[in-house]
C-alpha cells in the first residue's frame, strides 16, 4: 500500500482554562473519505502524534467508529483496543467503489466532568491500495458544556458547539501511485 500525509488532528476533553467553573470542551477529528474508484480500496487510517491517545481517565472515554453508506455509526463502531495497537488507527477497512465512509476520534465526557482533561494531537496519513483516487474532507467538531451537580444526577449541559474543515494536504482529491 502506498503511504500518503493527509492532515493534523487535535482530539481533547478539557476544561477551557485550569481554573474552577469554566465551560467545558470536548473536541473530535473526523475524516470523510470517497473512494473515486470503480474497485474496491483498502486503507488504513494511521494517527501520529504526541500525546498518544489513551482508552480512557476519569468519565472520559475514547470513541472511534466509522459509518458506511448505510448511515449507521453503531453497526461498524471500530474497537478501541484495536484502534491503539501500534500504528495507532482504523486498518485494513475496505471501501468499496463509489461509496463515502466517514471515520471519526473523539473523547467523550461524561458527568461530572473531569480535572484536567485528556488530549491527543499529531498528523494523520492514510495507506490505501495503490493506484487509487480518493476525495478526502477532515473537519473539527466541538462541543462545549457545564456541568449541573445540582440536577439529580448531575447533568451535562450542552452550551455550544462548532464545526469547522481543515487543510488536506495537496487539495482534496489524493492519488496513490
Amino acid at each position: 500500500m502506498t503511504t500518503k500525509l493527509i492532515t493534523s488532528y487535535e482530539v481533547l476533553a478539557q476544561p477551557l482554562a485550569p481554573v474552577p467553573n469554566v465551560p467545558f470542551v470536548t473536541q473530535g477529528s473526523f475524516l470523510q473519505i470517497s473512494n473515486l474508484e470503480a474497485f474496491d480500496v483498502t486503507v488504513d487510517i494511521e494517527y501520529d502524534g504526541t500525546p498518544t491517545f489513551v482508552k480512557s481517565s476519569g468519565s472520559v472515554n475514547l470513541d472511534t467508529n466509522y459509518i458506511t453508506k448505510t448511515g449507521i455509526a453503531s453497526a461498524t463502531s471500530y474497537n478501541v483496543a484495536e484502534f491503539l495497537l501500534a500504528p495507532v488507527g482504523f486498518k485494513g477497512l475496505v471501501i468499496p467503489p463509489k461509496n463515502t465512509w466517514l471515520f471519526g476520534v473523539q473523547y467523550i465526557a461524561g458527568a461530572p466532568l473531569p480535572s484536567p482533561g485528556i488530549d491527543a494531537r499529531g498528523f494523520i496519513r492514510i495507506k490505501a491500495t495503490p493506484s487509487c483516487k480518493l476525495l478526502l474532507l477532515a473537519t473539527v467538531r466541538q462541543v462545549f458544556t457545564n456541568f449541573n451537580p445540582a440536577a439529580s444526577p448531575g447533568t451535562l449541559l450542552d452550551i455550544a458547539e462548532g464545526a469547522y474543515s481543515v487543510p488536506i494536504v495537496g487539495g482534496p482529491e489524493v492519488s496513490f501511485a
